[in-house]
């Protein structure tokens, strides 16, 4: 069963992103040419995101590592990239051109594939009667690293290492979410779906909504995270323009101890 839901959850994401991109001319109604003939179909080359940099990965590697030593960190922190790093983040430079180039059928952001992903994973789910289950299992998945930040807690840390650790610690947020901010055991974010979600809601290829993700999903999985380190957790009311706040609190018996 497991295997069958993994290969369809690959398939449907595949199809996803293959559907969202050859939507650009359907969108815009110029699937056909003058006079109402098919259009031609594109060449292989013309078929992608073209940046000027493909196979000149090091020449962004030379420039970003040059400009992010001469904007000088703050607080003594230095760049100690090894020269396989720095490749990496000329790479990472390169995908950033190609994925904030692509703005057809709609603006692509650095979590593009991120979401998708999390939003075929979450719709499967839904359809299946499986978001519990879902939930569990990556509370499940997690639990070795956030039993461990909630014993440094009761070994008297504070308790913002429980908010750091649901969320900026963890590249399974910060590469998911663009924009946050967090003031102590507050940590306050955008939810990052509606991008995404504005498009392949019109295409039927989800009926989700950031408010249904935020209610069903996000908060069952970060209120079962933090009962893992021992930890009560609070949320703001849903906000229409997606920026919720959620705040770590140590329960009384756990104060007392």
């Amino acid at each position: 069963m497991r295997q069958t839901a993994l290969r369809l959850t690959t398939t449907l994401l595949c199809s996803a992103g293959l559907l969202v991109a050859g939507t650009a001319p359907a969108l815009a109604g110029a699937h056909a040419g003058a006079g109402g003939k098919p259009k031609v179909p594109p060449t292989p080359e013309a078929f992608y995101e073209h940046t000027g940099f493909e196979g000149r990965e090091q020449v962004l590697t030379d420039a970003v590592v040059k400009a992010i030593r001469d904007a000088k960190p703050a607080a003594g922190e230095t760049l100690n990239f090894t020269p396989a790093q720095q490749r990496m983040l000329g790479n990472a430079v390169g995908k950033a051109i190609k994925t904030i180039s692509n703005d057809t059928p709609y603006q692509h952001e650095m979590n593009d594939a991120l979401i998708k992903a999390h939003l075929t994973n979450l719709q499967f789910a839904k359809d299946n009667g499986l978001l519990e289950e879902l939930v569990d299992h990556e509370v499940k998945t997690q639990s070795f690293m956030i039993l461990r930040v909630g014993k440094m807690i009761r070994d008297g840390g504070s308790p913002e290492l429980a908010t750091i650790a649901l969320t900026e610690r963890t590249a399974c947020f910060y590469q998911l979410v663009q924009e946050y901010e967090r003031t102590g055991t507050t940590m306050r974010w955008k939810t990052p779906y509606g991008n995404v979600l504005n498009v392949t809601r019109q295409l039927g290829q989800h009926n989700l909504t950031e408010q249904e993700i935020h209610e069903v999903y996000t908060i069952p999985l970060m209120r079962k995270q933090a009962e893992l380190m021992d930890m009560d957790i609070e949320f703001s009311p849903w906000q229409a323009d997606g920026w919720v706040s959620m705040t770590i609190k140590v329960p009384g018996k756990v104060a007392a101890r």
